[in-house]
């Protein structure tokens, strides 16, 4: 692949969504991959973001606000956010930095979203309070958090 087509799947795959840099590199790498009979230079996909960054296509900053948003917005806890983050490769300090910026209760969204899935009532059966109580720290609410709205 050379890099005038490398750029243009780049702003392809840019057009559809917001990628971060880490994600947007890996994407570009496995076609790389498939297009070069296995053959990879990622000298040349950094170049391609190089370019993408200075022309303000590609903002890990932005997509990293606009990701934590979405998330609050679904009812996911901060550590099933911080997860989500950094397996899309962004830098732990730019995460920290939006999560300070965040002005948000979590007791009130693991509230709403216990709430959402299993009605206003507090169950009185030991299984189905472990159910829920798994349920939300599946989503990433602090065990702490989640006792306390069981009490």
């Amino acid at each position: 692949m050379t890099q005038p087509e490398l750029y243009q799947y780049a702003l392809f795959l840019l057009s559809r969504r917001d990628y971060g840099k880490a994600e947007l590199f890996a994407r570009m790498k496995r076609r790389m991959y498939e297009k070069n009979d296995g053959i990879v230079d990622e000298a040349l996909i950094e170049g391609v973001l190089d370019k993408l960054n200075e022309q303000h296509f590609l903002d890990d900053n932005r997509v990293v606000g606009l990701l934590m948003q979405g998330y609050v917005r679904k009812g996911y806890g901060p550590l099933r956010i911080k997860q989500e983050m950094r397996q899309k490769g962004f830098a732990e300090t730019l995460v920290d930095h939006h999560f300070s910026q965040l002005d948000v209760d979590w007791f009130d969204i693991a509230s709403e979203v216990r709430c959402k899935k299993f009605g206003d009532e507090i169950p009185k059966d030991f299984k189905e309070k472990s159910k829920q109580i798994r349920y939300l720290q599946y989503r990433g609410f602090f065990g702490d958090m989640v006792f306390e709205l069981f009490k």
